[in-house]
């Protein structure tokens, strides 16, 4: 395969696009190269493994070793590009909307000394969804939590990949190492008009009468590379700025 594809829109032929390419093509390849089991929805609240949860490490290098097995499982050895290339098809692979890899969050109670204990998890995988007729790209949180009051929570996400406390007038505040809720912003390529989104307010957690919480959340624009380094926050009623309840740290 050539070094270089042909970028329609700017007429030029750049790495960037071959990285792209690549990204299409391990995205092809998923269906038969990545196991049955890999591509199975994440576990409903009474079936997650809290002791498992609490083991678990770096969520975003679990999610880019997944990338890893799947490119030695779909492409031949001759044809796997180097380092640098890799990382930057990996940052493509999270922003493609039919990326078929999904990440698990350990969700924590936060807490004045540091964070609680473990209450479920997040399913989190990128999709899409049909806006007037069109198809947009969004991300996909599925929760398998349990031991939750019933009722509907203001859910963001945050800045930092940290649920730690933090200080605020001199006091510790459960979950502030997660910093403010997610901004993004820009300038228009065309327009030249900036902009800013306030695309980390995301629906609200819905808890069942029997305090398990496993509807998926639809957060339209989002992907992984939009996610990942930052935390999902789950405050204590629908009130925005309500305490911060639980937390998972994408880090």
């Amino acid at each position: 395969m050539s070094d270089l594809v042909r970028d329609e829109e700017a007429g030029l032929r750049t790495p960037w696009k071959t990285a792209l390419f690549w990204v299409v093509l391990l995205t092809a390849a998923s269906a038969w190269a990545w196991p049955a089991s890999a591509q199975q929805p994440v576990p409903h609240a009474h079936q997650a493994n809290p002791a498992r949860l609490a083991a678990a490490g770096s969520a975003r290098e679990s999610l880019r070793k997944k990338f890893d097995a799947l490119m030695i499982r779909s492409t031949p050895s001759w044809s796997r590009p180097g380092a640098a290339e890799r990382e930057e098809m990996f940052k493509d692979f999270l922003l493609w909307p039919r990326n078929p890899l999904e990440v698990e969050l350990t969700v924590r109670f936060t807490s004045l000394e540091g964070v609680g204990h473990v209450i479920g998890s997040l399913g989190v995988k990128n999709g899409q969804i049909l806006v007037a007729g069109r198809k947009e790209t969004a991300l996909f949180v599925t929760p398998a939590l349990r031991g939750l009051p019933a009722g509907l929570y203001a859910f963001h996400v945050h800045e930092n990949p940290a649920c730690g406390p933090g200080k605020k007038d001199g006091e510790s505040v459960p979950g502030l190492a997660a910093g403010g809720h997610l901004w993004m912003s820009g300038t228009g390529t065309f327009s030249g008009t900036t902009f800013a989104s306030h695309l980390g307010d995301l629906p609200d957690l819905e808890v069942a009468a029997d305090g398990t919480a496993s509807k998926t959340v639809v957060a339209a624009r989002l992907t992984l590379a939009d996610v990942a380094g930052r935390a999902f926050v789950i405050h204590a009623s629908q009130d925005d700025n309500s305490v911060r309840l639980a937390c998972a740290a994408f880090d």
